[in-house]
């Protein structure tokens, strides 16, 4: 019946646009009069996190002389209110916005709903070349973990995040220092290739060089985002969520222990209390200059350019650590890409206004209007194309975002880097990461399983448990929410995230 359903909403969406009415390009410059398109007399409200920035605004003028529609102030919510601000809204059946950001590990728990509209019939409105030349532009992870589940596009990315190595360039190239720790550990001092090099430096800078209040890294561990810092390290030894017949969960289970072993080998070289420590603590650290280096988004670096003393100028990033296998000798990495943000639309809406939110969505997510706002450190955007990483999107960052001028909330409008070099080192690292991705749980129950394991990984870390305890007990709890949640069912979706892995060539 379901399947039966989609169909007919597809056919309907079509229909609208296709009685006579040519397809929308999407490629028109910012602002330039869309010939095929009206939505006057509509008029759009979205909600972000306020860590997004009011990206909608900044646009609404030009996105007005297009197609007419309106767009109302953004309503911003503290990040952890999102989920269950918008969910209940949802709930109540009268949709507060026709615009809504969610992080995409909640899109099959919005999906189940029924209060969200599938998006496919949607892109029927565009040029098929232009939606062609979009899709494929979006990095595969971001494309098929996280704009699609149970077979169907359900979300619009304007923000794609990756886990990346982050350093300061000072204490990786002082002469005195790399002497100092080539002559301990028999190695040349420079981003680590490995955890255990990972290590190596968070002993050598926290027990020779560094100051009592300073401190070589540290981790973000506060549920639910502590599991997936945990899987940077996991997912290097080769662990899965679950074995490939769901029977096990954390699989394989040693390989789960040794690298939460690893991870709490750091941590006599992190901030007393790091096992609670999540955004807020990870950013103050990092930017009041009292931290080496740390795994972290992208846009940390962005911020470091920003006049902090301690640390202005003096950022980089790297490919994070990855594990050596004994064996063959071979270090595979792989960088979480955990986060997000994207755009969903309710269902419960006219067809109209859904068609103009689309719109909307669509255009300033395409590198038309994106490729200023991930550029902008007025907002938390980041790359998540192919062509945010060209070098015309490298020279952006060293402009103002000439789409927008200055108002009371955004006062200014200044480049991210000062040369081209900077920003170009920048985007070499992040794509670098997104080459060895590894996408977060997308199925439903999501939110329950990551917060067991972040728990169980902050315990560790605190000394409470032992990592063998910690996996163990984890374990016994992913298995216990995949049989609450139906296990037969549960089978069904790691099934689907398990070929969309193929798919893109990330396991076997």
């Amino acid at each position: 019946m379901r399947k039966y359903l989609f169909v007919l909403v597809a056919l309907l969406v079509v229909a609208t646009f296709s009685l006579g009415e040519a397809k929308i390009k999407l490629f028109l410059p910012p602002g330039e009069k869309n010939p095929d398109v009206d939505f006057s007399g509509i008029t759009l409200r979205a909600i972000h996190d306020s860590g997004a920035g009011r990206i909608l605004e900044w646009y609404a003028p030009l996105l007005e002389k297009e197609c007419g529609v309106k767009i109302e102030r953004t309503e911003m919510v503290d990040l952890p209110r999102l989920r269950e601000k918008v969910m209940g809204d949802l709930l109540a059946g009268k949709p507060s916005w026709q615009i809504i950001e969610i992080n995409p590990r909640f899109i099959a728990d919005f999906a189940l709903t029924g209060l969200i509209e599938p998006l496919d019939s949607y892109f029927e409105m565009f040029d098929p070349e232009d939606v062609k030349k979009y899709l494929d532009d979006i990095i595969p992870t971001y494309r098929e973990f996280y704009m699609k589940w149970g077979g169907h596009y359900w979300a619009i990315p304007f923000d794609g995040d990756i886990h990346l190595f982050n350093y300061r360039k000072s204490f990786f190239e002082n002469p005195k220092y790399q002497e100092m720790f080539k002559a301990q550990f028999g190695k040349e001092l420079q981003p680590p290739e490995t955890w255990d090099d990972f290590v190596d430096l968070a002993k050598f800078f926290k027990e020779n060089v560094l100051p009592p209040d300073m401190y070589s890294t540290m981790w973000w561990l506060l549920p639910p985002d502590g599991s997936v810092f945990y899987f940077d390290i996991a997912a290097s030894y080769g662990v899965r969520y679950f074995s490939d017949d769901m029977e096990h969960a954390l699989w394989p289970r040693d390989k789960a222990v040794a690298a939460l072993k690893k991870m709490v080998e750091t941590e006599p070289y992190c901030p007393p209390g790091v096992s609670n420590f999540g955004f807020t603590e990870t950013v103050d650290y990092w930017l009041a200059g009292k931290v080496v280096f740390q795994i972290w988004f992208i846009d940390i670096n962005e911020w470091g350019q920003m006049g902090q003393p301690e640390v202005k100028g003096d950022v980089a990033n790297a490919l994070i650590p990855g594990y050596r296998d004994p064996e063959t000798g071979v270090v595979t990495h792989r960088a979480m890409a955990p986060y997000n943000r994207f755009w969903i639309i309710p269902k419960n809406l006219p067809e109209k206004v859904k068609q103009a939110a689309f719109y909307v969505m669509l255009r300033v997510s395409s590198p038309v209007y994106s490729i200023y706002s991930v550029a902008d450190t007025y907002c938390g955007m980041d790359p998540y194309l192919y062509s945010h990483f060209t070098d015309e999107a490298a020279a952006q960052y060293t402009k103002p975002n000439p789409l927008r001028g200055v108002a009371p909330d955004w006062p200014e409008n200044i480049p991210t880097f000062s040369t081209f070099e900077e920003a170009r080192k920048h985007l070499d690292g992040g794509l670098a990461n997104l080459a060895v991705a590894f996408p977060e749980i997308n199925w439903p129950g999501a939110t329950e399983y990551t917060e067991s394991l972040s728990r169980w990984v902050q315990r560790a870390m605190s000394g409470e448990v032992t990592p063998e305890e910690a996996i163990e007990k984890a374990a016994e709890e992913w298995e216990a929410i995949r049989d609450k949640l139906g296990k037969e069912k549960q089978k069904e979706y790691y099934k689907e995230f398990l070929e969309a892995g193929r798919r893109v060539g990330f396991w076997d």
